[in-house]
């Protein structure tokens, strides 16, 4: 396979044009000029915004690669820029590559819809070559979504020929191995805990009487979403969020004293089960002391007042990482929780967020205090794994099954999605599969059909990975993101729905008995028209029916039905009925 970089320099000369200026070949990036308009009533589709002929002058002008402007604004916002190509190498396929949208994507070019992607940070291309007549001016429209914080194009868009899609899409993390992770969390299974909600006394206490029924459903890991003081000043609802961090050094009264947590991770650790806590190295609350303390250690605006990181979280003060100090207290911080109260590692907020540096010196000195501490990131940049970080979000994947699951997305999109991890991560690199997690709205509301939410997370939880509960999840619970996270909202145990716990722990039993983080992986069906999607994980083959219709099939050599929706007919033939999912050997 030839270096692309060496292809680039001897073969390539593409020009292109943004309005009526033609770009160098050294200058290939679409960054000019671009417009934007907000779609907060969703009207774009139906006024035809993507049409050719379609009067953009009122559009604001905006940068890409860039974020738009309201960062307060969740919600869809349209893009259009013109693009031509001349010259285009003969032999070479062209690519309309982008690095990153976020969060999701519609593309039309001259008013055809031309394609779609979802998930965040995922490096993504259409073959356009057959599509662009040499030297004439295309309209290039996009419909984003954005789910969360200021949406985009944050990645560069280009125009890219290439012979092999490996060549186009392969990053350098993706060409070395992830560093090693500890043994015990590959194969883990994580369940992540919001203390306040556990129980009704939302205490340490009340999680330490539920741990035999956690361990029992298939459990591992437990990730504690913060379990630190609150912070008062702008707090948001009667309780406040957990991730705005009064004292780093304490927990929260209400949910108990420092001894009683310990006594939680004795408790843990004695059922043969690991713990994480949730740590928040981007920003604290007001009236943590180290404002007053230390006012350089947090982002001030040009007149020097600390501000918040975006303006929808105003209840928390970002924080400086230039400031070394702020470092070494942080990373002198971690070290401390792991020696005083023997967790086994974090899951730490908005990663991507923190500088990368800091990762890397943080998991070096944690290390030194345990050898074997994990760091779960929340982000998806594979340059994490290579800077601390053992495993991280695969949105991607999410955003794609809830798609599915609503029937918005086709499952050769979430296929595509899958595939194009192996170009960007490094090696190795341990990713986190869920249907659900405390940052979006409950999994039970988004899919509200029970068989079709369940097969969603079975697809997750059987697939190559780290499968996540979010607490809760396994007995229907439903509710929105906003007021989960500021009010105490306790789970319900006993109304729930019992009957989905026991199918997740008999998926969870299936996947320990024959599945291991070394067990090959592969799609072997992604049928459009079907909606029904395969995939092969080690011994096992597993079938995933998102329709109303049942599906017959033949799997020779494998008619061993192990556990699911799946029945023998009586010609031999096996048949998955609508809205389920089965496994065979």
């Amino acid at each position: 396979m030839k270096n692309f970089s060496l292809l680039l320099l001897l073969t390539i000369i593409v020009l292109f044009m943004s309005g009526c200026d033609t770009l160098t070949p050294e200058a290939q990036l679409l960054d000019a000029p671009w417009v934007l308009k907000y779609d907060s009533s969703r009207v774009g589709l139906r006024a035809g915004w993507f049409d050719n002929d379609y009067d953009r002058s009122q559009w604001e002008t905006t940068e890409v690669p860039g974020v738009w402007a309201d960062d307060e604004y969740d919600g869809f916002a349209w893009y259009a820029t013109q693009i031509q190509a001349k010259n285009i190498p003969a032999g070479y396929n062209l690519a309309l590559v982008f690095d990153s949208i976020d969060d999701n994507a519609v593309v039309w070019l001259d008013g055809r819809l031309f394609g779609k992607q979802m998930g965040y940070n995922i490096k993504f291309f259409f073959d356009i070559g057959d599509k662009l007549a040499d030297g004439k001016v295309h309209h290039l429209v996009l419909r984003i979504e954005d789910t969360g914080g200021p949406g985009g194009i944050p990645g560069a868009v280009y125009l890219e020929p290439y012979i092999d899609e490996i060549d186009l899409l392969r990053n350098e993390a993706s060409k070395v191995d992830a560093p090693a992770s500890p043994e015990w969390v590959k194969d883990a299974v994580i369940y992540e805990v919001f203390v306040r909600q556990q129980s009704q006394e939302g205490t340490f206490q009340g999680l330490i009487n539920d741990l035999d029924r956690i361990k029992s459903l298939g459990i591992d890991l437990l990730w504690l979403m913060p379990v630190h003081p609150i912070g008062e000043e702008n707090r948001k609802g009667a309780v406040g969020s957990p991730y705005s961090v009064q004292d780093y050094y304490a927990v929260n009264p209400d949910m108990g004293s420092m001894d009683d947590f310990k006594q939680l991770v004795e408790e843990i650790h004695a059922r043969d089960m690991h713990i994480i806590l949730d740590f928040v190295l981007n920003h604290s609350s007001w009236d943590n002391e180290l404002l007053d303390q230390h006012p350089d250690w947090y982002t001030q605006n040009a007149a020097g007042e600390i501000i918040p990181p975006n303006a929808d979280w105003h209840d928390v003060a970002g924080l400086n990482h230039d400031n070394p100090a702020l470092r070494a207290y942080l990373i002198e911080m971690l070290q401390w929780w792991i020696t005083e109260t023997d967790i086994d590692g974090y899951r730490f907020d908005v990663a991507e967020l923190v500088p990368n540096e800091l990762w890397a010196d943080a998991k070096a000195a944690c290390q030194q205090v345990k050898s074997d501490v994990f760091f779960l990131a929340e982000g998806a940049k594979p340059d994490l794994h290579l800077n601390g970080h053992d495993m991280t979000y695969s949105w991607n994947m999410w955003e794609g099954i809830i798609q599915l699951s609503q029937g918005n997305a086709d499952p050769s999109e979430i296929k595509r999605s899958y595939e194009l991890e192996e170009f960007q991560y490094p090696q190795g690199s341990l990713r986190m599969r869920f249907s659900e997690n405390h940052d979006k709205t409950r999994s039970a509301t988004l899919i509200p059909d029970r068989d079709l939410n369940l097969t969603a997370w079975a697809f997750m939880a059987l697939m190559d990975g780290n499968p996540l509960i979010y607490a809760g999840q396994e007995i229907g619970t439903t509710g929105e993101y906003v007021p989960a996270l500021f009010e105490k909202i306790p789970l319900d145990w006993e109304d729930g729905d019992m009957g989905i716990s026991k199918v997740m722990s008999d998926v969870l039993q299936i996947r320990k008995e024959h599945l291991t983080s070394s067990s090959a992986f592969n799609f072997i069906i992604a049928n459009n028209d079907r909606k029904i999607m395969a995939y092969k994980h080690g011994e096992l083959l597993n079938f995933f029916n998102f329709s109303a219709d049942t599906f017959k099939f033949s799997a020779s050599g494998m008619d061993n039905i192990i556990y699911g929706g799946i029945v023998e007919n009586p010609d031999s033939s096996l048949s998955l009925l609508p809205k389920q999912f089965g496994v065979i050997k």
